[in-house]
């Protein structure tokens, strides 16, 4: 069972990394969309905000399609709908078309793929949960990583409508092939007690889902506003076009070695004790940016984000098996990810709105450090909670 709870790790790493290289790609278009659309700032992260919301919110409602269908079919559905919404929204003629198609598209396909991949991995796991949901997410900063720079080489040749086409059909393809080997370990086939745990009722009934719930929701404007401003930014302080673009890769570089030193450390100093540091780090790397720094402090910037990020994502998928088992995993992680569509939302959105009315991202920045530090706040209160209620749990 193990050696096929990696196929289904390396196999998520892929899916994640095709759908959110789709999606955080969406800062190369940033200024290509505005032209075309003569649009400000605030529309055009309102086409980002929106498909977040979406791939959170519905991500809900994914998760407990997959409880009742399984992870291979909905992710399935979910690599087809982000492909065909890249697609259409090549085809766009105006921005309301894009919020159509593209927010729409992408949303609903990561919602449909996020969710269930993430809460297929753990199951298969006891003693390497950790390590395993961090190398299945480490696929999000590989996209990261490699798709933003490659879409703003395609503009440079293709123009963007060409590239987006493009990037529409590459993800459906390896995203399909990916999506096929996402599944659960079989009731029977697993060890005794495996798939047990608390019903989607019951974990709704407790606080611990409650205090995951506010942690993911707070943290969530810290956590995406820079993959919808952070190129943009760069532009804004005269960085060429292909360094701007890169920027975001960095993020993607600190998240990969964030999901893969997670594990050490989640195992040796507890889940939620890594929980509270790393939006703790979260804070930290966000002061970088009143600085208004060059292309190196950017970059510098971008790293230590993206370590923040890569360790505060990963760790949801094992905090939920620990808390509330794998009986109704993947619904349980969707409903806690859902708190992250409102601050995908906001966050993105309000940080554009500011920039039109004061022409800088310093009120952004300062919500958003206040919003990773409640969320540290959050993660001390569930170490209380564990310590007391259930004191023998690792």
């Amino acid at each position: 069972m193990i050696q096929r709870g990696w196929v289904v790790t390396f196999s998520s790493m892929i899916a994640l990394a095709v759908i959110f290289g789709t999606s955080y790609s969406f800062g190369a278009f940033f200024s290509a969309l505005s032209e075309t659309f003569s649009a400000q700032r605030a529309d055009i992260a309102m086409m980002f905000g929106l498909a977040g919301f979406l791939y959170f919110v519905a991500g809900a409602a994914a998760g407990i399609a997959a409880v009742k269908f399984g992870p291979r079919l909905v992710s399935t559905l979910g690599m087809l709908l982000l492909g065909f919404g890249a697609m259409s929204a090549s085809q766009a003629d105006s921005i309301q078309q894009i919020y159509w198609s593209y927010g729409l598209g992408i949303g609903l396909g990561v919602a449909l793929v996020y969710t269930p991949v993430m809460g297929a991995v753990p199951p298969w796991f006891t003693s390497q949960r950790s390590l395993a949901s961090g190398l299945a997410s480490a696929g999000i900063g590989i996209g990261t990583l490699v798709v933003p720079p490659l879409v703003s080489l395609g503009i440079e040749q293709w123009q963007w409508r060409d590239t987006m086409f493009y990037l529409g059909c590459g993800s459906m393809v390896v995203g399909l092939a990916a999506s096929s080997q996402i599944g659960m370990p079989d009731q029977e086939k697993t060890q005794a007690g495996h798939r047990n745990g608390l019903s989607l009722a019951e974990a709704l009934r407790s606080k611990p889902f409650w205090l995951l719930f506010g942690i993911c929701a707070i943290a969530g404007p810290s956590l995406f506003f820079p993959f919808a401003h952070l190129i943009q930014f760069a532009r804004d302080q005269g960085i060429a076009e292909v360094q701007a673009a890169s920027t975001i890769g960095f993020i993607g570089i600190g998240s990969i070695a964030g999901r893969f030193f997670i594990g050490f450390f989640a195992d040796r100093y507890g889940r939620l004790a890594t929980m509270g540091a790393s939006n703790a780090m979260l804070a930290g790397s966000l002061l970088l940016w009143f600085s208004d720094p060059g292309w190196i402090g950017l970059c510098l910037f971008a790293l230590w984000f993206g370590i923040a990020y890569g360790s505060v994502v990963a760790l949801f998928p094992p905090l939920c098996m620990d808390f509330f088992g794998a009986r109704s995993v993947t619904g349980v992680l969707g409903l806690v990810y859902s708190g992250a569509g409102i601050g995908n939302l906001l966050g993105p959105v309000g940080a554009g709105a500011l920039f039109d009315r004061y022409g800088n991202y310093h009120a952004s920045v300062a919500i958003a450090i206040a919003c990773a530090l409640i969320a540290v706040l959050l993660s001390l209160a569930m170490m209380r909670w564990k310590r007391i209620h259930q004191p023998t749990m690792y």
